[in-house]
């Protein structure tokens, strides 16, 4: 029988919901838009079989998660609010894997707690402190103004960007949006959406972190072409760290589980 236990952890300003699942060396899973804890339940199962104690929570707000909903956002907030669940569940480093916002966190997270973490994988941040063109940024800013009055058509827009996406691995299943999915979107688009555009993550930000926190971005196989993999080759580049494809696009936890966290293991060292 796996072993599996969930609880929340204090935060500023609320509580985070979060689960464990499994033993093993720690591995922190960071999701990706409104996605909560049961979000990559597939790639967790797969980490788990591999060996590892798996970490996955609702980010504030989001999910069983609680939060003033008055306090302002940042990807710095974020970053604490996982060195508090990790410090909470674990008294080894982490391995913190995140896609999206949730590479973008886990960035800043061995930035401000490189104590806490073993090793950083983020899979296709998105950076505009990284690549910033003009294009990308109209597109943005015509996402926060639908957002203010439909989080449905901004979100549908936001995934129009993303091009094309990659035929699911044999036998995926994503998990569908769990919770109130309007009430997910809206606060998305109130505290996520521009935390992420002001971030500031950059290299100048990571490359003092980098001699004691080894980082290794990722990319989808396919996905040259799309802002958000341009950003973590960019950075790698940057950084003089690890890039390395993926096989998925840039929702490859959910879609290719199985391949994601074969990546995740090897590249955490704990597989050949």
């Amino acid at each position: 029988m796996t072993h599996s236990q969930s609880g929340t952890v204090p935060i500023a300003g609320g509580s985070l919901y979060y689960e464990v699942r499994g033993t093993g060396w720690n591995v922190l899973v960071v999701q990706g838009g409104i996605g909560d804890a049961n979000a990559t339940g597939q790639l967790v199962d797969q980490l788990v079989d591999d060996g590892a104690r798996v970490i996955t929570y609702d980010r504030r707000g989001l999910g069983r998660s609680t939060v003033d909903d008055t306090a302002a956002t940042t990807i710095g907030v974020h970053a604490a609010d996982a060195a508090a669940l990790l410090q909470s569940v674990t008294e080894e480093p982490a391995v913190v894997a995140g896609a999206s916002i949730g590479a973008v966190i886990a960035l800043q997270l061995a930035v401000d707690h490189p104590e806490l973490v073993a090793s950083v994988i983020a899979h296709e941040p998105p950076l505009s402190d990284v690549v910033r063109e003009p294009d990308r940024e109209r597109e943005l800013d015509h996402v926060a103004e639908l957002a203010s009055t439909d989080a449905r058509a901004a979100i549908r827009h936001m995934v129009s960007l993303a091009g094309q996406q990659p035929e699911l691995e044999p036998g995926a299943a994503p998990a569908r949006p769990t919770g109130d999915l309007k009430a997910a979107l809206t606060r998305f688009f109130a505290h996520d959406f521009p935390a992420v555009r002001t971030s500031g993550v950059n290299a100048d930000r990571l490359r003092p972190v980098v001699p004691k926190v080894p980082i290794t971005l990722t990319g989808g196989t396919g996905g040259s072409e799309r802002w958000e993999y341009r950003c973590a080759r960019e950075l790698a580049r940057d950084l003089d760290v690890p890039f390395v494809d993926i096989d998925g696009g840039h929702e490859a936890a959910a879609t290719h589980p199985r391949g994601t966290a074969a990546a995740i293991s090897r590249l955490a060292g704990v597989q050949g």
